[in-house]
């Protein structure tokens, strides 16, 4: 797979995932919220559900409003995801720093605390997270169906502490031969989904981000 891996889409790849990455608190929780409606879902019910609620101000103190909103877009699953996203509004807004990587090593190490903090989201999606907040240089893995297929372990569970000693080990093997290879992790696996979607870019889906506000750094 990686000696054949088509380099010659990366540098278009980083750019444009480098121009709509978070610039702002508000963009990462956004992320996060995208995430929550990845679970269980086809990518065009993932937009659906994301443009439903990620005017967030207009539910956030609203319980039956984001139920509402989610039970509207089609996305399914909205009482779990309601309860699920309600709760971790309320803890990501007590101190956001929780959920953001902040140093250039220990990736894994922050992903795993984050996975305690969190229910509803297991090591694949807030992998994904992380991966959109900082898409160029995350050295974490999201093990979603097609990632899973690649490694030849569609029915891995990694609830289990043996099926996350499996997912880690995948995951340690990703990100090393990316960097053999000089690809970003996360880029190398949105070059390798779209292809699956048999798509040229990954804009069929990201475009929900490219309008965001860019506003109030993060730093």
């Amino acid at each position: 797979f990686f000696k054949n891996f088509p380099k010659d889409k990366v540098v278009a790849y980083k750019d444009y995932w480098e121009s709509i990455k978070p610039q702002n608190i508000e963009d990462i929780f956004r992320r996060y919220l995208f995430s929550f409606m990845s679970v269980h879902t086809t990518w065009k019910g993932n937009v659906s559900g994301y443009k439903a609620i990620k005017d967030f101000n207009e539910w956030i103190d609203n319980k039956d409003l984001l139920l509402e909103k989610l039970k509207n877009s089609g996305v399914g699953l909205h009482n779990n995801r309601t309860e699920y996203v309600w709760d971790f509004k309320n803890k990501f807004w007590s101190n956001p720093k929780d959920y953001i990587i902040t140093t250039k090593k220990y990736h894994v190490k922050k992903r795993d605390s984050i996975i305690d903090k969190i229910r509803g989201l297991g090591a694949a999606k807030i992998s994904f997270s992380l991966e959109q907040i900082d898409p160029n240089k995350c050295r974490v893995f999201c093990g979603d169906t097609h990632m899973l297929e690649l490694y030849g372990m569609k029915k891995l569970t990694y609830q289990t502490k043996t099926g996350l000693k499996i997912y880690k080990d995948m995951e340690r093997h990703w990100v090393i031969n990316c960097g053999r290879i000089g690809v970003p992790p996360y880029i190398a696996r949105c070059i390798y989904w779209d292809a699956k979607q048999n798509k040229t870019d990954s804009r069929y889906w990201s475009y929900i981000y490219e309008n965001e506000t860019k506003s109030d750094s993060v730093a």
